[in-house]
């Protein structure tokens, strides 16, 4: 959720999108012509008012407060880290700053549970290797001591049953801790690749524990493949010739971070290889919900600019074309110039028209991402609607072009919400119109088979590029040979979303220079 605020160089709220009410706790309108400064603690306020008054100065789009702590005070008083995108810009030939604002609690919680298990993860492999080390020391200091010992044979005898003891107690020890290792296993090879030990909480969940471990070796691991027996086999060596190593592999659909170090015999001899897995699958889950959110975040900015960028481009023309107008007419006051001023109202009225309309695109989008569009269906007849409405975009259209409607002789009962019907036909027609050039026909067809309606728009325009086809129907998208012809690049994105919520299907065919067509189903409800 994406709060937006429209300042003014005064620091006063002049426009609050509904995200913007929910993110700080207020109803709607509440937000409306207060000052900035009362949606940040006190002890941010003052250096708060100097970045804003920054902000009005500098006139591009950037982060507030990069790398600095940032948070919001609710309406109730309780406070939220928040992170802030300022875009200066001009609205009615006043300066204002469009704040884009992101609450990053859930991130910073995620992004501290994440550090948190990383410690854990680290200090517990940390105890562990000195845990086995020290009682590989320890066994291997009894051993030299019993070597070079120059006792009695009696004494010899009562050190090695002591010793024995202390190995016996060792090696039970050992074997408690590897059998309650949690989150993960251990394994022991020998140079042979035969398995000596496999203990841990997790060898039940992988099958583990239904081996036989007397003569079974590495290929006999069935959770394995053939690639990861033959790395194993090299790990093995690896390890047995002195080397730790220390890597991350799956199994599984499980994460294991894999460690491992070379065990001695009596003789100080590395005999064996002790493969440690912990399994992190909790971390890389949230290592992943992180990265998504970033890459969210990434988009979002990205999608941000565009609408800035679009927005200035598509609101200044218009609005430039109505103040010359204005001024033309306001010089045109003198008798006999009436047809003249006719023309100019004429113009500031197309203009206005444009304007609603991209204002309605903007408020459908915002509709539709909150998920407060609805199929409201009811039954009506589609070969009269659509004729209705191909009459009223007619009165719009330039000489030259003809709309030619394809139908049958019959009504046509489709059981479908008409506005978002109505919003679907006229943005394909008003497209196939404006893309066209002049003295070119637009084709219409409305058919009905056993499973479906069908509505098909032809048009003998200038096409889409081939290699921008796919990205047709994304939010903002221009393709380079429509950038000179007015829109904002959200209609197509609507109309899919429209023909989405009536369970329809829209697919297009288009060659440069030569045209586009655009075919909508909808299946016929079952009897």
């Amino acid at each position: 959720m994406e709060g937006i605020l429209v300042v003014d160089a005064d620091g006063i709220i002049i426009k609050a999108n509904p995200a913007s009410e929910q993110l700080f706790g207020y109803k709607e309108g509440e937000l409306i012509a207060q000052k900035i400064e009362s949606l940040i603690p006190n002890k941010f306020k003052k250096k708060h008012k100097s970045y804003r008054e920054g902000s009005i100065v500098k006139s591009k789009a950037r982060r507030m407060g990069q790398n600095l702590e940032l948070w919001g005070l609710k309406k109730d008083g309780s406070q939220f880290p928040l992170e802030i995108s300022l875009s200066p810009t001009t609205i009615e030939q006043k300066q204002v700053v469009i704040a884009f604002v992101i609450d990053i609690s859930e991130r910073e919680k995620i992004e501290k549970q994440l550090n948190v298990s990383r410690a854990k993860l680290k200090i517990y492999s940390e105890e562990l290797e000195n845990e086995v080390a020290s009682r590989t020391n320890e066994l291997t200091t009894t051993v030299q001591k019993l070597v070079a010992s120059n006792l009695s044979l009696e004494d010899q005898i009562q050190e090695t049953q002591e010793a024995e003891k202390r190995a016996i107690a060792n090696k039970s020890l050992s074997s408690a801790i590897a059998k309650n290792f949690p989150n993960g296993f251990i394994i022991v090879f020998n140079p042979n690749f035969e398995i000596l030990l496999v203990e841990g909480e997790s060898i039940i969940n992988l099958g583990l524990d239904e081996m036989v471990f007397e003569d079974t070796t590495a290929d006999d691991i069935a959770i394995f493949s053939e690639e990861q027996k033959a790395k194993l086999k090299q790990d093995i060596i690896k390890t047995i010739a002195g080397e730790h190593l220390g890597f991350e592999i799956i199994y599984r659909n499980k994460y294991f971070s894999v460690n491992t170090t070379p065990l001695f015999d009596k003789n100080a001899v590395i005999s064996s290889a002790l493969f440690v897995y912990s399994d992190i699958t909790t971390q890389k889950n949230i290592e992943s919900a992180t990265k998504n959110a970033l890459k969210k975040e990434q988009e979002l900015n990205e999608l941000k600019s565009r609408f800035i960028s679009m927005a200035s481009h598509e609101f200044r023309t218009p609005l430039s074309a109505i103040q010359t107008s204005a001024i033309l007419i306001d010089r045109q006051n003198e008798a006999g110039k009436e047809q003249k001023r006719e023309k100019y109202v004429a113009q500031i009225k197309k203009n206005v028209k444009h304007l609603v309309i991209i204002l309605n695109d903007f408020l459908s989008l915002s509709k539709l991402e909150e998920g407060k569009v609805e199929a409201n269906k009811e039954l009506f007849d589609f070969v009269a609607f659509s004729k209705t409405l191909i009459e009223e975009v007619s009165t719009t259209k330039k000489i030259g072009k003809n709309i030619i409607l394809v139908s049958p002789d019959h009504p046509l009962l489709l059981h479908l919400d008409p506005k978002l019907v109505r919003t679907i036909l006229m943005n394909l027609v008003s497209n196939a119109i404006k893309y066209s050039p002049k003295n070119t026909d637009i084709h219409i067809t409305i058919e009905e088979s056993k499973q479906f309606f069908s509505l098909q728009i032809q048009d003998q325009g200038i096409g889409i590029p081939k290699d921008e086809q796919e990205k047709l129907f994304e939010r903002f998208f221009r393709a380079k040979n429509a950038q000179n012809i007015q829109g904002t690049g959200l209609g197509l994105n609507i109309v899919k979303q429209y023909v989405d919520l009536m369970d329809g299907t829209i697919d297009f065919v288009s060659e440069i220079n030569k045209g586009t067509t655009f075919l909508i189903k909808w299946p016929k409800p079952s009897k």
